[in-house]
């Protein structure tokens, strides 16, 4: 059978749809289902041990790797039943595969996996809906268990939940309990209060990307930069919503633009002026945000983004290149390469102004810092 929907009935259809074919928001069982073009990630699934160099006889060594998956490289989907256009996650049959998983160190010929002996394996669904099916199959979901690494469907990582932040009071939650909500990993020092009392830090509150830099430049002193301010706030949302407009009608959108302001590398966090963190490397020194920020952004990190963008684009990295936060680090973003990317694999002119932008917002809210 096609579909089977829980008794609420099937979602409003578009005029504009084809047969069998549902907007991207599509729920079960209260979770959104996995889909090829949503934005779900599986991300950091540990532990894929592998036999990693040194050569004997010093080595191969078993080292555990994170791995990480996205939806948009969704394999094995439904092909009648389409989620904005296209297919989703199907129990025991759909998998993620991605070009790169993360283990890529690993060596092959030293046995890759433990288990699989497989390098770059790919992701699985481990839980799914039990009452709503497409093509008699049972639909996977956000927050549904994953494993990664795989030849074929079995457990190697640790069974996981799968992560996409649906809404911002999802996105608060995740941040109260502990969990940065665009990487998924433990929330990171800059997005802690320094000042709090308690222990862990109290994180920061979350606000969408309009909220943070209606907050900053409403706060600026009334003036010329102001005025000037304003109108690149003005310019700045409306280039980012052609951007997603043009992404969802099937043009090229833009990598520097985040597919909502809610989702989860797309929130900021509402950062206090004059906020200051201990230089972790020179006691008695600080650090705003940024800095801090900046600081864990190491060679390693860096080397990541370009490796996961150039697979992702068919881009080579280019020696020089900026690699420009999308939430900027003055708000807390990131460093995962979901929040990062090169400027050379952003889009067209279109996104390059869209990244002016921030920067001259960045430059010009600077005294709020």
């Amino acid at each position: 059978m096609a579909a089977q929907w829980p008794s609420a009935g099937a979602p409003p259809r578009s005029s504009q749809l084809e047969e069998g074919e549902m907007t991207k928001n599509v729920f079960a069982g209260m979770w959104e289902i996995a889909a090829e073009n949503g934005m779900n990630k599986s991300i950091a699934r540990f532990p894929d041990v592998c036999m990693s160099p040194p050569s004997p006889p010093a080595g191969p060594i078993p080292i555990p790797y994170p791995d990480t998956s996205f939806s948009n490289n969704l394999k094995s989907g439904s092909s009648t039943v389409k989620i904005g256009g296209e297919g989703a996650a199907l129990a025991q049959k759909s998998y993620y595969q991605e070009s790169v998983l993360g283990d890529e160190a690993a060596t092959r010929t030293f046995g890759a996996n433990v288990v699989t002996h497989q390098i770059t394996g790919k992701t699985y669904f481990q839980a799914w809906c039990m009452d709503v099916k497409f093509e008699d199959k049972n639909v996977c979901r956000h927050f549904d268990i994953t494993t990664s690494n795989h030849a074929s469907a079995a457990t190697t990582t640790a069974p996981l939940v799968s992560l996409e932040m649906q809404n911002l009071a999802d996105s608060q939650y995740a941040i109260d309990v502990g969990v940065c909500p665009c990487c998924g990993d433990a929330l990171h020092e800059w997005q802690r209060d320094p000042d709090s009392t308690e222990t862990p830090k109290k994180p920061y509150k979350a606000v969408t990307s309009t909220e943070f830099w209606q907050s900053r430049v409403d706060r600026l002193p009334a003036g010329a930069n102001k005025t000037n301010m304003e109108a690149k706030f003005k310019d700045f949302v409306m280039a980012k919503s052609a951007a997603r407009a043009n992404s969802r009608a099937g043009g090229a959108g833009c990598n520097n633009v985040h597919p909502s302001e809610t989702s989860g590398c797309a929130i900021h966090f509402e950062i206090p002026p004059g906020k200051r963190h201990p230089d972790p490397d020179n006691p008695g020194d600080v650090l705003t945000t940024s800095g801090l920020c900046a600081k864990d952004f190491g060679h390693a990190k860096k080397m990541r983004i370009d490796a996961v963008w150039s697979a992702k684009t068919g881009t080579p990295a280019v020696a020089g290149t900026s690699r420009n936060h999308i939430t900027p680090k003055q708000a807390g973003g990131c460093n995962d390469p979901n929040n990062v990317v090169p400027a050379n694999m952003m889009g067209g002119p279109e996104c390059q102004e869209i990244e002016d932008l921030q920067s001259d917002l960045e430059v010009g809210t600077n005294s709020l810092v």
